[in-house]
């Protein structure tokens, strides 16, 4: 097994949630990076006890191997899947998709309200149109950008420019919604968790697009640009980003 964090959360003050005693989570990753780093920045906001956990094989897979046929997670057999894995022993409950970790992380333990709002609402619906543009738009072309600029073997100008195009084009889309907004964050007037699934990405903008272009979208979309700083400010967010287990910065 690799590398193993634990966390604590006595910078928050106690929410009915985290003040009962939890037994901890079990974060498993393959690699430090963004979809840890987001699944890990809820449950520090949600001030729940977890640990980090490296995975290189299926068979460091904790309680998996076992499990598969009743919802436990894939086995890893690919360096590049980026498996992000979290069992909930308190309701018995293993997800292995981000998206599904945050709804599941939200619906469950954010009791009262703290990153949401009420479900069925009109903000409630745009939080999970958020959370799925996230997923849909920023994760795939942020990351698609930064593997053909920076990994691939063959510099291609033409996919280059056009995950480039898509960069650009979701931090105009943000900046739109942002300078609508009355309180500085995508829905209504609080920091919810449509708001910190973005903050992982667009803390690797410079990475993705070489830091003088970064520098240019940034100053194109201040909203956009004091939204992200914003968020990396919070105690949680902080904790998480300079954290080496999860975070690679």
């Amino acid at each position: 097994m690799g590398s193993s964090s634990s966390y604590s959360s006595t910078q928050y003050p106690a929410s009915a949630e985290s003040s009962r005693l939890l037994d901890t989570f079990d974060l498993q990753i393959q690699d430090p990076g963004p979809n840890p780093q987001k699944v890990g920045i809820i449950l520090e906001e949600l001030r729940l006890p977890f640990a980090v956990k490296t995975i290189r094989n299926e068979s460091q897979q904790v309680g998996q191997v076992e499990e598969r046929q009743n919802g436990g997670a894939p086995p890893v057999e690919d360096k590049n899947t980026g498996m992000i894995i979290l069992n909930d022993p308190n309701n018995n409950v293993t997800l292995w998709e981000s998206l599904a970790i945050v709804e599941y992380l939200i619906q469950t333990y954010d009791k009262e309200g703290n990153l949401h709002y009420a479900p069925n609402t009109q903000n409630w619906w745009m939080c999970q149109q958020w959370l799925a543009y996230q997923m849909g738009a920023q994760s795939p072309f942020f990351s698609l950008k930064a593997w053909f600029s920076n990994q691939h073997k063959d510099k291609v100008p033409s996919v280059i420019e056009r995950f480039s195009d898509d960069v650009v084009r979701i931090a105009s889309i943000l900046e739109h919604y942002l300078a609508k907004s009355n309180g500085g964050y995508l829905v209504g007037d609080k920091c919810t968790f449509a708001d910190l699934v973005f903050v992982p990405w667009n803390n690797k903008i410079g990475e993705v697009m070489g830091k003088q272009e970064a520098s240019r979208i940034l100053d194109k979309y201040p909203r956009y640009r004091d939204w992200h700083d914003k968020l990396m400010e919070r105690p949680g967010v902080h904790r998480i980003m300079q954290n080496a287990d999860i975070s690679t910065q």
